[in-house]
C-alpha cells in the first residue's frame, strides 16, 4: 500500500501550535511590559506633580512669611521715627524758651535747630 499524505504529521502540527504559543506568549509579555512601563511613567508623573505642588505651597508660605516680614519691619521703623521726631520737636521748643528768655540769640536758634533737624 502505498501511503498518500493526508495532511501535517503529528510532529508538524505540535510545532506549528508550539510556535503559535510562544509568538501568543511573546505578543502579551510585550503588551503587559508596555502596560506596566506606561503605569510606572504615569506614576512618576503623578509624584512629579505632587511634588511640584508641595514646592508650590513651600514658596507661598515662605512668601507669606517674608512679607509679613517686611511689613513688620516697615512698622517698626516706623515708630522711632516719629519717636524721633517728638523728640526733636521737644529739644526745638526748649531752644525757643531759651532764645525767649535770653538766653540765645536768633543765630544760635536756627544753628541749633537745623543741626537738631540734620540740614
Amino acid at each position: 500500500m502505498r501511503r498518500g499524505r493526508r495532511g501535517p504529521s503529528l510532529v508538524t502540527t505540535a510545532l506549528v501550535v508550539g510556535g503559535t504559543t510562544a509568538v501568543v506568549t511573546s505578543s502579551t509579555q510585550k503588551k503587559a511590559a508596555q502596560q506596566q512601563q506606561a503605569a510606572q511613567q504615569a506614576a512618576a508623573q503623578q509624584q512629579q506633580m505632587a511634588d511640584l505642588q508641595t514646592q508650590q505651597a513651600e514658596l507661598a508660605a515662605q512668601q507669606q512669611a517674608l512679607a509679613a516680614q517686611q511689613a513688620e519691619a516697615q512698622q517698626a521703623a516706623a515708630a522711632p521715627a516719629q519717636d524721633s521726631l517728638d523728640a526733636q520737636l521737644v529739644q526745638i521748643q526748649k531752644l525757643s524758651v531759651m532764645k525767649d528768655q535770653g538766653l540765645l540769640t536768633e543765630e544760635e536758634f536756627q544753628a541749633k535747630k537745623k543741626q537738631i533737624l540734620g540740614l
